[in-house]
Order: structure tokens, then sequence, then C-alpha cells
């Protein structure tokens, strides 16, 4: 029977091309994390993204997130969470707070210094991509924004998927 194959089809061309442009994209995007650190030494890229998910995730009553929901948002390591929120907590751009659903618990919330780090890190990638997309016509922007936006839900399904099918096993 045609098509009833359950053998994994081959990758189209464009399948290629856009993965070769994904990984493009990371290398510059890994130059871009470079650069901040270059003009921020004080404050690693990941830093940021730790309290850019912490922003995210706040989900409890108090507006703070549990560490485990960091760890499994962003795929790292409870340990590498941990030393993360650790520095973060140490530079005072993060609090720990009392979890009210769990005494015992406690949850993570920015502090104002680490909502002005947030904001300065956002306005300087938006100025940065800002600069990049300067001549693009009308519209480009936007098209491409909302198709990298179905991409990455595409994506994170897929990975999702896998993620449950290993975890199955």
């Amino acid at each position: 029977m045609l098509g009833s194959s359950n053998a994994p089809r081959e990758p189209d061309k464009m399948e290629n091309v856009l993965a070769t442009q994904l990984l493009e994209l990371s290398q510059l995007i890994r130059k871009a994390r470079q650069q901040w650190l270059r003009e921020r030494p004080d404050v690693p890229i990941g830093t940021v993204s730790i309290l850019k998910l912490i922003d995210e995730i706040g989900t409890a009553a108090d507006g703070g997130c549990h560490a485990k929901d960091l760890a499994e948002r962003s795929g790292l390591d409870p340990s590498t969470v941990s030393r993360a929120v650790a520095a973060a907590v140490g530079q005072g751009l993060v609090e720990r707070r009392v979890d009210n659903a769990d005494r015992r618990a406690s949850t993570l919330a920015l502090t104002p210094a680490g909502r002005d780090l947030l904001a300065a890190a956002s306005a300087w990638f938006s100025a940065l991509i800002g600069r990049a997309l300067a001549d693009w016509p009308a519209g480009d922007a936007e098209r491409v924004s909302c198709d990298l936006g179905r991409l990455v839900a595409a994506f994170s399904a897929v990975l999702e998927e896998t993620h449950t099918l290993e975890a199955a096993r």
C-alpha cells in the first residue's frame, strides 16, 4: 500500500535548509550572548535567562515560582538551576519567599534590581534586533515573528512528545 510505511520519511530539501539556518541562528545567538557579556561582564546571560523564566512562570499567589518549575521549563538539571538561582540571590536579583501554600517550601521572585536588569537586557536585545531589521520592508519582521513563533511551538511540541516517550520507557 502506498504511503502506509511506518519508516521515518527522509527530510526534504527545505527541512535541510531550515536545519542549517537554525544552526547558523544558534551561532549568531551565541555571538550576541558573548557581546552582552563583554558589555555586562557582571551579569552572565544565563542569569538573565533565569530571571526571564522566573518572571514568566511566576504562578504562585505571591508572583513567585518554584525552582523545580524553573528546571522543568528550562530543560536544565536541577543542580544547575540551583547554582544559577543561588548566584542571582547573591547578586540581589532574586529573593526567596516562603510559599504560602506550603510553608516548608520557598518560591522565587524577582527583586526590583532583578526587574531592572531584565528590562535592561530586553532593551539591549530589542535594540540589537532593531538594528538588524532596520532596512527590512514593512511587514517582513512581523511575518518572520509569526512564523518563528509557529516553529518554536511546533518544535517544542515535538521535543515534549519525545521527552514523554522516553520517560515512558
